[in-house]
């Protein structure tokens, strides 16, 4: 078991990292070039705008964006399709979750979600999903190098994003689960006119689909509750638009999580203090840690479990903390209704909060 997840946590690692070339040197001890660049004692410059359908890494669930997406250890939570599917396999058996949520996003993006996950026997389970983004109308704009301002206004123009997902997750031992999911995505940038080798203008038009792989693990140490997960995100080709060949938002993560009471040997059946801690590392950016905390409780003989999260992401650019919280009312026998809620805050030069609800169905 020990060399199975050694070996798992190797792989996952390579596959997430990009050509040596590619990365940007932390230090730099001569100056930039040009003589209105100040000279800095660290590089300024980060691999920040260098990948494609940034979408695919919005926060998907309220459960999640509360946790500031410290969700790698998440388990019988049906969102985790999106993020680790390994968690999948702990639902119980013989249930299902059907969920969904809207999202009013930053810069006036809203997007929806929504999808089924079904455990089969205890020990297999499949979910399928998918998400819907409206960018609203951008202007288009030509090249006019006779005018004032340099272009002139053409029509505007609706820029359409879509994504299905499908995912499986085993059990391999009561404590240890894999799992892997696909994802298939659309982009339509709207059309633009370039020159061909010729020097001619010619129209093309910015539309694309592409799949990605995303791969994870699930361990629980056996230990007060402390588990441990690894999982890589939107593993995929490249694409080309007029010759720049962009990137998915590929992106790996080693995650930690416990609860509190258990670590200090007081556990309690009816209350949970959960703290969870990952390590991402996105190809268009330095590592960030993600630090979480999620406080349950759920009267004795009552259906009714409320939660109260937050979170914060560190080395950020623009995301800071989030809040959030939920309430879930399950029967006995593993049916019932979620709904959560999450406030994600933005540094308030760049954007505004943004607010996440979603809920599902256990059946």
């Amino acid at each position: 078991m020990r060399k199975m997840l050694c070996l798992l946590a190797a792989a996952m690692l390579l596959i997430s990292t990009g050509p040596a070339e590619a990365q940007v040197p932390r230090n730099r001890e001569a100056p930039l070039p040009g003589d209105d660049f100040p000279s800095y004692p660290v590089a300024i410059l980060e691999r920040v705008g260098r990948v494609g359908f940034k979408f695919l890494s919005y926060p998907l669930g309220a459960r999640a964006g509360a946790l500031s997406g410290a969700v790698s250890t998440l388990t019988g939570d049906a969102h985790g399709l999106f993020w680790n599917p390994a968690g999948l396999a702990f639902m119980k058996a013989q249930t299902g979750q059907a969920f969904g949520g809207h999202t009013e996003w930053i810069a006036d993006i809203t997007y929806d979600h929504g999808g089924i996950v079904y455990n089969v026997d205890g020990v297999n389970a499949f979910g399928f999903g998918f998400m819907s983004v409206d960018n609203g109308s951008v202007q288009g704009t030509a090249v006019n190098s006779a005018s004032n301002a340099g272009f002139d206004l053409t029509t505007s123009f609706k820029v359409k994003e879509y994504m299905v997902i499908g995912g499986y997750s085993r059990k391999v031992t009561d404590r240890f689960s894999i799992g892997g999911s696909v994802k298939v995505f659309r982009q339509n940038l709207g059309s633009g006119r370039i020159l061909d080798l010729n020097a001619n203008p010619t129209t093309t038009e910015n539309e694309k689909t592409n799949y990605s792989i995303d791969l994870g693990t699930y361990f629980n140490t056996g230990f007060r509750s402390v588990a441990i997960g690894l999982n890589v995100n939107n593993f995929a080709r490249s694409v080309n638009y007029q010759g720049d060949a962009i990137e998915p938002p590929r992106r790996a993560a080693m995650a930690f999580s416990a609860d509190l009471l258990a670590l200090t040997e007081n556990p309690r059946e009816n209350m949970k203090a959960m703290i969870y801690f990952d390590v991402e590392k996105p190809f268009d950016a330095n590592e960030r840690p993600l630090l979480a905390g999620e406080y349950s409780y759920q009267a004795p003989d009552s259906p009714i479990k409320f939660s109260a999260r937050m979170g914060y992401r560190f080395n950020h650019d623009t995301e800071t903390y989030s809040v959030g919280g939920g309430v879930d009312y399950i029967t006995p026998n593993g049916r019932g209704i979620s709904v959560d809620y999450a406030y994600k805050r933005f540094n308030d030069k760049f954007f505004d909060a943004v607010q996440i609800v979603s809920g599902s169905i256990n059946f």
